[in-house]
């Protein structure tokens, strides 16, 4: 029986949408010689991280958001832009959303995460992350099952359960829209017979 090894497929826009897509454009104090070497060391780890541990990299650039605008506790609005979200709210939102992917997700609960209403919360998670907070979470369940399909042999009608799909029908819709290919196909296009995989290593 030919044993299959999967090969990593490439971080996905979400993960570094923490930097790229945050409009934090808020005048600063200048940043000392220490908090410099802090999120060198931050930025260094993420980057090591990146293939391989995504809530690392997550973690490391929330961090180091928090590094760059110490004196933020709550939203803030950006100079000529909407309100976005402090660090410890974006951190407890995506924490929240990465820990209950399984199950139904609410708008209101994760406001009473950040402490503010609904509705602001709404406007300021996209203002962060480019990205209604909907969009996002269905975007985290379709990287969360790209994740357990290149790790694990599970069928996908466990994977979309896991994953906080309806039903594997419900995650190949979902997951064809978003990444062009359905999931049995992405997953079997990204599996290398141990053959192969010795010819490129030799």
């Amino acid at each position: 029986m030919t044993t299959a090894v999967l090969v990593a497929a490439p971080p996905p826009p979400a993960i570094l949408g923490l930097l790229a897509s945050s409009p934090f454009e808020v005048e600063r104090p200048p940043v000392s010689d220490a908090t410099l070497e802090a999120l060198d060391r931050l930025v260094t780890k993420a980057f090591d991280a990146l293939d391989k541990d995504r809530e690392t990299v997550r973690n490391s650039l929330i961090v180091a958001m928090g590094l760059l605008a110490p004196s933020r506790t709550t939203s803030t609005k950006t100079a000529g832009g909407p309100t976005t979200l402090a660090p410890w709210q974006a951190k407890r939102a995506l924490t929240y959303i990465d820990e209950h992917l399984h199950a139904t997700i609410r708008i209101a609960e994760l406001a009473q995460l950040a402490r503010v209403s609904a509705s602001h919360f709404a406007r300021a998670f996209k203002a962060t992350f480019g990205r209604s907070p909907q969009q996002f979470i269905v975007d985290r369940r379709v990287e969360r099952a790209q994740e357990v399909m290149l790790t694990s042999d599970e069928p996908l009608c466990g994977i979309a359960l896991t994953c906080g799909f309806a039903d594997q029908a419900h995650m190949s819709r979902v997951f064809h829209r978003r990444v062009g290919a359905p999931p049995n196909r992405w997953r079997r296009d990204r599996q290398v017979e141990p053959a192969t995989l010795h010819a490129i290593e030799i």
